[in-house]
């Protein structure tokens, strides 16, 4: 019986994991949230100003009164209006934008996404209008937060659509145009369309159905409401359900209610007071310091469990960061980082627990009130007081402090079982894109066309960034690793080993090398990587040589951007110096790519390293007609051929004569022949048979850790 319960809730839980893991994958709702985290720097400082302005302690408004004057919080009040003050029109664009680069990577059609935001703006404020009657600025902050999502959305795909349409996108014909040119002339049509059309909807709102404002409509609808309900309780848990259910889709719960707020709660607070004050007992136990103090902690959906249940399971480095970010202003209830930044505004994973909590917390504070364990509020607190603060300033007692850390504790269990749900779908999602990415960098490497990854707008970019800057720690950390591979002479006999990079993300497991490389080439960081890998490669040259192998070399690629720095001879002759060691016994190993830069810095560097005893070789070497040039240009010291022709040697007769051509070529020009991918015996006699009998591929070992390549060594030197 038991057994059957657990595996129904193991199986429920599954079943809802993998539909939060879809509802994450929507294009809507993730570029809405893309949208939302890009409004965190406007909202951390319009909370941080809010903060400072209100911050509820008397004698700090005194100081600020005298340091500044009567009118000090003015500053601070600007700083809100600039950012939130105008929160809806801020998140139209980033939303729009957000969906705007998703939509040209799905659907390949080429338009500015400063075009499509541009004109989700306008549509906004066409919607709401500014010179008609009852117009009020604060639909443009908070307040006006759901109309924008709503418009951010339907304008960016109403705009896409007609610009989908060829007869209603006009072509310059002038020569010269630029691309943002043609980008903007073509999408007059389609922007006048979309824009009239919100102008219009403005129109049929205010002149059939009379709406001259939709927040006030809203507002009003959910106020009548109340008017029937006189259960005390039945009526304070709609108004809570009311608040989180509103602020899930984006619309300012607490304004919406304001009114219902003001006409039943605050009036309760009074009556508590005057009858205190009449010598008698306080009869109302919901009332807006109440629900300020012991339901909504941090906020809407007593964030303040959210954060803490985040703190406690420290596995989610983005979500802990940004709980980080939280944590001050959320001390005195400001949450909207959180809110937007997580985010909690149409969040599936969220849902249950933004809506239930604050629920269950009413149940719970009026249980301890109507029991006696905790007095009735009496005194108004502002509704920045921090926790623990305002439960004895509203109470007068300790127990006010008791009841809020019993609530905190109680919601944070309730809260943890989600964080860690949305941390299973977070990392869940962000591993499909990480298979995406690397699926479509092997696509772009196959077709040889390299597509930058950082310049991307999209999920896919935002990644490449992320992985870049956590290279960046991982190389000044030295986390990256070596492996190497052997390279060995005909009787197997060990003589060098091409060292190969192994980053070991945290996350992701083992990334595409040539992935590494690249992002590392975007994000400026290769001539750090390329030195943290000569670094190790020298130090092992060194370990070698302590144990006797003192003829063993290590061979490193090298890009063509780090044989451009002019101060790479110099760095690499440190490294040389710094672990003592000759040489001889480092290989720098180019691709026929790097050579086919052929510029001053890179002969002038590698003429350098020449002279410094440094070995060169060629990697991927055939004879096509570049090759064998750059066998004039550079004093290569050994070829590596090229693997497409070791693969095929035993089934195609044109490989063995190339590779017979190269042998010959070396004996008159007096360099090594190395031959990679050699993976059978029969590969090997037949390079044998052609002269070149030093090899390296799967027939005599992968690439493997340092360690193991010792064993190896000492085993084919034994």
């Amino acid at each position: 019986m038991h057994k059957r319960l657990f595996s129904n809730v193991a199986e429920m839980s599954g079943d809802y994991t993998k539909l939060m893991e879809k509802a994450g994958e929507n294009l809507l709702l993730a570029s809405i949230r893309r949208g939302l985290i890009l409004m965190i720097p406007v909202v951390l400082i319009g909370s941080l100003a809010l903060l400072f302005s209100s911050f509820p302690v008397p004698q700090y408004q005194e100081l600020m009164a005298r340091l500044f004057g009567q009118n000090w919080q003015d500053f601070f009040i600007y700083v809100h209006d600039g950012t939130i003050g105008i929160l809806s029109l801020a998140m139209v664009t980033c939303i729009t934008y957000s969906l705007a680069t998703e939509l040209e990577n799905r659907d390949k059609l080429r338009i500015n996404p400063v075009i499509v935001s541009t004109v989700a703006l306008c549509s906004f404020v066409a919607l709401f209008g500014i010179n008609k009657d009852g117009f009020k600025i604060t639909n443009y902050g908070v307040t006006g937060v759901f109309v924008s999502i709503l418009v951010a959305v339907a304008a960016s795909l109403l705009f896409y659509k007609l610009s989908s349409i060829k007869l209603l996108r006009i072509r310059p014909f002038s020569d010269g145009d630029s691309i943002t040119f043609s980008h903007a002339v073509a999408s007059i049509i389609p922007a006048a369309i979309t824009i009239t059309l919100f102008a219009a909807v403005n129109q049929i709102l205010a002149a059939l159905l009379n709406i001259t404002d939709i927040n006030d409509f809203l507002a009003d609808v959910l106020y009548h409401l109340f008017a029937n309900i006189n259960n005390s309780f039945l009526r304070a848990l709609l108004f809570i359900f009311l608040i989180h259910f509103l602020w899930f889709f984006g619309i300012h719960g607490s304004n919406m209610l304001e009114h219902v707020a003001q006409s039943i709660y605050v009036p309760a607070l009074a009556i508590n007071q005057e009858l205190i004050q009449a010598g008698g007992e306080p009869t109302q136990i919901f009332t807006k310091t109440f629900f300020d103090t012991f339901v909504l902690m941090g906020g809407c959906g007593s964030t303040l469990c959210l954060l803490v249940a985040v703190f406690m399971l420290k596995k989610n480095k983005n979500q802990r960061r940004i709980a980080k970010f939280s944590l001050f202003p959320l001390l005195f209830n400001i949450n909207e980082l959180i809110v937007f930044g997580f985010p909690l505004v149409l969040n599936p994973i969220y849902l249950i627990p933004f809506l239930l909590v604050p629920l269950l917390l009413t149940v719970t504070s009026y249980a301890a009130v109507s029991l006696g364990l905790v007095p009735f509020t009496i005194q108004t607190v502002e509704w920045t007081t921090p926790v623990f603060i305002s439960g004895y300033y509203a109470t007068g007692f300790w127990s006010g402090c008791l009841l809020q850390l019993f609530n905190l504790i109680l919601g944070t269990l309730c809260y943890i079982p989600f964080v860690k749900l949305s941390q299973t779908v977070s990392v869940s999602r962000l591993k499909k894109n990480f298979e995406t990415l690397c699926a479509e960098f092997k696509k772009s490497e196959r077709s040889n066309k390299r597509h930058s990854l950082l310049e991307r707008q999209d999920m896919l970019g935002s990644l490449a960034k992320a992985l870049a800057e956590d290279l960046k720690y991982d190389i000044e950390t030295k986390k990256l690793t070596l492996f190497y591979q052997p390279q060995v002479d005909y009787e197997g006999k060990v003589f060098c080993a091409e060292a190969l990079l192994r980053w070991n993300h945290v996350h992701y497991g083992t990334i595409y090398p040539p992935l590494v490389i690249a992002l590392a080439e975007e994000y400026q960081l290769i001539d750090e990587l390329g030195l943290e890998i000569i670094d190790q490669a020298c130090s092992t040259i060194k370990i070698m040589a302590a144990l006797g192998f003192t003829e063993m070399a290590v061979s490193v690629n090298i890009t063509a951007s780090q044989l451009e720095n002019q101060d790479f001879p110099g760095k690499l002759r440190q490294l040389i110096e710094k672990h003592q060691i000759s040489p001889k016994a480092l290989k720098i190993e180019i691709t026929e790519q790097v050579a086919l830069e052929n510029n001053k810095w890179i002969k002038d560097t590698l003429n350098a390293l020449k002279e410094m005893g440094i070995e060169l070789e060629m990697d991927d070497f055939g004879m096509g007609h570049s090759s064998l040039m750059y066998l004039k240009e550079y004093n290569f010291d050994t070829v590596k051929l090229d693997g497409s022709l070791v693969r095929e040697i035993s089934t195609n007769m044109n490989c063995r004569d190339i590779i017979s051509s190269i042998i010959y070529l070396s004996r008159s020009m007096n360099y090594a022949v190395l031959a990679e991918f050699v993976e059978t015996e029969e590969q090997r006699q037949i390079l044998h048979e052609l002269g070149c009998d030093l090899y390296q591929g799967y027939l005599y070992s992968p690439a493997i850790p340092l360690a193991d390549l010792l064993v190896y060594i000492r085993r084919s030197q034994g």
